[in-house]
Formats: structure tokens, sequence, C-alpha cells
């Protein structure tokens, strides 16, 4: 069954999108798993151990707005480790949408930091509409019981 287009604009920071969150939350009903449980290696699982509190509440209450599952991100990337032993990771989550102004500055919250991008990891559950995701980057601690080298 589609759903049909039904598009609402918002601004967050100096960016300005339209988005279609009944079709998006659509598409995420029928995914079983984020890309960092496809992934399933060590950074990944790292990171989908502890993703609720990776992100934080305003965060989880956009991707609400959007339609977006929290738990499936497209694809979550492994940046480093900094000072202290925590890790930096980057990620996107995929919505229906349109880039109405692309903007210049990242929205932060804390050390967590979002924007709005039309340059998307291949997301083929989005194929055949009109696509962005948020990109984001975080800093969070290392809670496996194996470490990386």
């Amino acid at each position: 069954m589609m759903v049909a287009d039904k598009f609402t604009e918002m601004r967050v920071g100096d960016q300005a999108i339209r988005y279609d969150r009944n079709r998006t939350q659509h598409i995420y009903n029928g995914l079983k798993r984020g890309g960092a449980d496809e992934c399933g290696c060590m950074y990944c699982r790292n990171f989908a151990a502890q993703r609720d509190s990776a992100y934080p509440d305003p965060f989880k209450r956009l991707l609400d707005e959007l339609g977006i599952d929290p738990a499936k991100e497209a694809e979550v990337y492994e940046i480093g480790p900094i000072e202290g032993g925590r890790f930096t990771y980057g990620g996107w989550l995929c919505f229906i949408g349109e880039m109405i102004e692309a903007g210049e500055g990242n929205t932060r919250l804390g050390g967590f930091e979002y924007w709005f991008t039309t340059k998307v990891p291949d997301a083929p559950a989005f194929h055949g509409g009109s696509m962005l995701a948020v990109q984001f980057l975080t800093t969070i601690d290392w809670v496996l019981a194996a470490r990386p080298e």
C-alpha cells in the first residue's frame, strides 16, 4: 500500500526542509534493523549497544517528528578514539524530504551535533523518492568487553 505525499515544512537553525512523515514512517516500519546492526563490526556493535543514550532527547523528538525510527540508522561510522577513551561516531538517518534552504551551520546539543544533508549513503528502501538525511556527530564511551587495538 502506498502512502500519499503530505509534505510539511520545517526550519532548524539556518536550514529549511520539506518532509513527509507518513511515507518515512511507512518505510521504517518495513525495515528490520539499522545499519549498525547490519554491519556487526565491533565499532558498530558498540554504537548499537548505547544508541538510545547516544541521542539527546531533543534530537529524538526531531526524529519522531520526521517519522524516523532512531534504532534504524542508514549507516554509522567510527572516526576514532579521543582523549579519555571515548570514541567519535557519525551517521545518517534517512527520510523522505526535500531541501529548501541548505544553510551552513550545524545544530549543537552539547557534544552532539546534527544537520540535514542531501549527501546520503545508499539506502535502498528510500529509492524512488526524494530523500534527505539527518547526519550527526557524537562522542560516546566504549562499553563492550572487547576493546579495539
